[in-house]
């Protein structure tokens, strides 16, 4: 429960809650006691689905494509004769005519408005195929007025999902009708084929290379023998693409490894066709990000883990799949790289120009999700990747320029977009998930030549778990909250007026990277720290003299509390005292946890910055800091923002056991400085405008002082935080020569995303006067997260 003061200031930051005296009971995030029992049960259900076999749906079947495939005559391949007067693939008629909407369409979503374009194009590949074999004539019937009341989708591209090639592929599919004697509305072929044709035969003479996916828009006119000798995959597909591939059959282009793969094709899919294929390591991947992303991919590591090892050999052998794949290509590295995988960025160097990308690729990896997950890989890159810091200048400004044009038509991706763009590397753990379940649509659909769902990515199974265990974390944090804000005023913190009360944001933000519920004595001993470090900073820094600090470091360095100790002040007495229990208490549990006393090395550590905390305040106040240099300042800043302390004392909490020789080893005293200075910097960078009106230097105001305009020193800061960040980031994917274990890494890490969050580079000081991050506190801590409706 929460002490009244506690209750008034959260009042103050959250008025949706109500208070009338006495104390305050939250109850909204009550846990049901069937949430444990029903997240087992989604784990087992959810990890059969991991390990998918035949009867798991992974990509919904397409009409469109189905429809070209069902046109492929038999002729030749079958012995020559009549073949020509028959399909060589009967089963794909069967689907077609078992599988037409009530309103005599075909295509996924019926009822969805912005999908009448795509069902135009599925209905009327599937009234040609029904057409051309001279069956289903009701069906046909059926879907020509579906048409006919529809046709004006084909010419509207303001608020219709266009397929991909659309503008090619449909004019030849009006035109093919004509050639079957099929009667469509004359504004249809009047409109459409006019203006498509134009844009048709522009741009595959301008642009041949991009346009080739759509090649079955140019019918028999294209030279598909050449097509072949230059694009077919070694599966024998083009593309991956079973309707192009279907195409090149249909006009007299009898190639042996295409029919074979079309074969492989309707096998797999259990007689269905999709629209793209193979489609296993996209989706599994997909799989992973969406699982990581949602909070819940620790209920399945091992599972995970298999996936990536297998999909890290294929990109060692170069598989096609990956590489041919922009989005897939991406999408690996990142998730292999972010694992500790060693994979280079020297793979992606055929996307570092903009110009090249958008006149070389081809039409379906040309959108904003393929220059999302672009803009995503090169955020990996770590230390000297010239070819990532290309990616990234291109992609981000592409990006915002999309946002600018407001031409994202899909509503979460334009979110997404926002979101990654506007501080990726202050997105905490906690918080991106809360973000992930609310952008999260187990009925979504992706759109290439048609529309298509991914069943094994988007499903009901994924968010329920999600949102119960959310709900599970929630109610752990508002308890741990309340027991915090006790302690809180159990040592008499809250009387010291004169320094922040920066509780209730670190709490949330340690919540936000220690997620799970289990690791509770981990988050509250990072909170105590964190808390303490700056009542300290404020009170060596703000308002405490000279003799009070020589007092406290003093009482450190001692270590020992009687009725005789000269506490000098109230305020010592109160810090030291909660210091002392605190530490005392942290080390008692450590031992507990770990088997070896860790106390002396917590104090030493507090003396260190204690004692860095005097000399700062010394060099300040006495003016010397004119000739200190900036080399000088970083040798000490790095401790100053007490991260070490931060990452020192949850760490025997984190479930593992700890080697003792880790905290003396080399690597966890570089990962401290690395991130001590992504963390000092960026709040020099935040701060350095008001504590030079206050007479304080920091990395920014120390070369100002000098001949340094603040515009080159600001840009001189930038660049020592980004490059620090890379080094964090490298040292914690390393895997071999590794002495700390990752959990532990991860610490430091996410200590730096935590800086990253609370100074933003186009924020405030959101940390010390919380402000737009408290709408991402108050729906972690406080909101409660509402399954959303998942009817279809």
């Amino acid at each position: 429960m929460l002490t009244l003061g506690g209750a008034n200031k959260l009042l103050r930051k959250f008025p949706a809650y109500s208070y009338s005296g006495g104390r305050i009971v939250i109850t909204k995030c009550a846990v049901n006691v069937n949430s444990r029992a029903n997240n087992r049960n989604l784990i087992e259900k959810i990890r059969e689905r991991i390990t998918y076999d035949d009867k798991v749906e992974i990509m919904s079947p397409s009409a469109y494509d189905t429809a070209w495939v069902a046109m492929v005559p038999a002729t030749e391949y079958s012995g020559g004769g009549d073949s020509d007067l028959r399909p060589y693939f009967p089963q794909c008629l069967d689907w077609i005519m078992e599988n037409q909407n009530p309103d005599g369409s075909w295509g996924l979503d019926p009822d969805h408005p912005f999908l009448v374009k795509d069902r135009l194009s599925c209905t009327l590949a599937c009234v040609l195929a029904l057409r051309k074999w001279g069956v289903g004539q009701q069906l046909v019937q059926n879907g020509m007025d579906f048409i006919a009341s529809n046709g004006w989708a084909a010419a509207n591209n303001n608020d219709q999902f266009s397929p991909v090639g659309f503008e090619i592929i449909f004019p030849w599919m009006v035109n093919y009708a004509k050639e079957l004697e099929l009667t469509l509305p004359s504004s249809l072929t009047s409109l459409v084929v006019d203006s498509s044709l134009h844009i048709q035969d522009s741009d595959i003479r301008r642009k041949q290379n991009v346009q080739v996916y759509a090649l079955e828009g140019l019918g028999k006119s294209c030279n598909w023998k050449g097509v072949i000798s230059e694009h077919q995959k070694s599966n024998g597909s083009l593309f991956n693409s079973p309707a192009t591939t279907a195409a090149s059959l249909i006009h007299s282009c009898h190639d042996e490894k295409c029919f074979e793969y079309l074969i492989s094709v309707l096998k797999a899919s259990n007689g269905r066709v999709p629209t793209i294929y193979p489609m296993d390591i996209y989706t599994r991947l997909c799989m992973v990000d969406t699982l990581e992303k949602l909070g819940v991919s620790k209920y399945f590591e091992f599972e995970l883990r298999n996936i990536l090892d297998e999909i890290h050999m294929r990109w060692l052998e170069k598989d096609d799949e990956i590489f041919s794949h922009i989005t897939c290509h991406a999408m690996a590295f990142r998730l292999l790289r972010s694992h500790g995988y060693d994979v280079s960025s020297d793979e992606l160097a055929e996307y570092v120009d903009e110009e090249h990308f958008v006149n070389t690729v081809s039409m379906q990896y040309d959108g904003v999700t393929t220059v999302l997950e672009l803009y995503r890989a090169s955020q990996e890159r770590i230390c000297d990747e010239a070819i990532l810091d290309k990616i990234h200048d291109w992609t981000s400004a592409f990006l915002k320029q999309q946002l600018l044009n407001q031409s994202i038509l899909d509503k979460r991706l334009r979110k997404q977009v926002e979101y990654d763009l506007y501080n990726f590397h202050g997105t905490l753990d906690q918080f991106g998930v809360r973000r992930s379940i609310e952008l999260y649509d187990a009925r979504h659909f992706r759109i290439l030549k048609t529309t298509y769902k991914c069943p094994i990515v988007h499903n009901e199974d994924f968010i329920r778990l999600s949102v119960e265990d959310y709900g599970i974390s929630q109610a752990q944090y508002q308890k741990e909250l309340q027991q915090m804000e006790r302690w809180y005023v159990e040592f008499r913190l809250d009387r010291l007026n004169r320094g922040r009360n920066v509780l209730q944001v670190s709490y949330s933000l340690i919540a936000a990277v220690i997620v799970d519920p289990e690791l509770n004595m981990a988050r509250i001993s990072y909170l105590k720290a964190i808390v303490l470090i700056t009542l300290f900073d404020d009170f060596f820094d703000r308002y405490g003299s000279r003799e009070e600090a020589l007092c406290v470091i003093e009482l450190v360095r001692k270590w020992n509390v009687h009725a005789e100790t000269n506490y000098c002040s109230r305020e010592v007495e109160i810090l030291f005292t909660a210091l002392y229990n605190t530490v005392n208490e942290v080390a008692e549990n450590a031992y507990a946890a770990q088997g070896y006393c860790i106390k002396d090395n917590i104090v030493s550590r507090w003396l260190d910055l204690l004692e860095i905390f005097a000399r700062e305040h010394e060099s300040w106040s006495n003016e010397t800091n004119v000739a200190m240099s900036l080399d000088e300042y970083l040798s000490f800043a790095w401790k100053s923002i007490g991260g070490t302390i931060c990452v020192f004392t949850p760490t025997p909490f984190l479930g593992i056991k700890i080697p003792q020789e880790m905290f003396k080893s080399a690597e966890f005293n570089s990962l401290s400085e690395y991130s001590g200075l992504v963390c000092r910097l960026l709040n020099d960078l935040k701060t350095f405008k008001k504590e030079r009106d206050e007479g304080t230097l920091n990395g920014v105001t120390l070369q100002i002082v000098g001949s340094v305009s603040e515009e080159e020193a600001v840009l001189k800061v930038e660049e020592m935080i980004e490059y620090n960040r890379r080094k964090v980031l490298q040292m914690v994917y390393r895997r071999e020569g590794s002495i700390v274990p990752s959990e532990c890494k991860e610490l430091f890490l996410k200590m730096s995303k935590m800086a990253y969050c609370v100074y933003p580079y186009n924020g405030g000081d959101e940390y010390s006067s919380p402000n737009l991050i408290m709408k991402d506190i108050k729906a972690m801590i406080w909101e409660p997260l509402e399954l959303p409706n998942l009817s279809t």
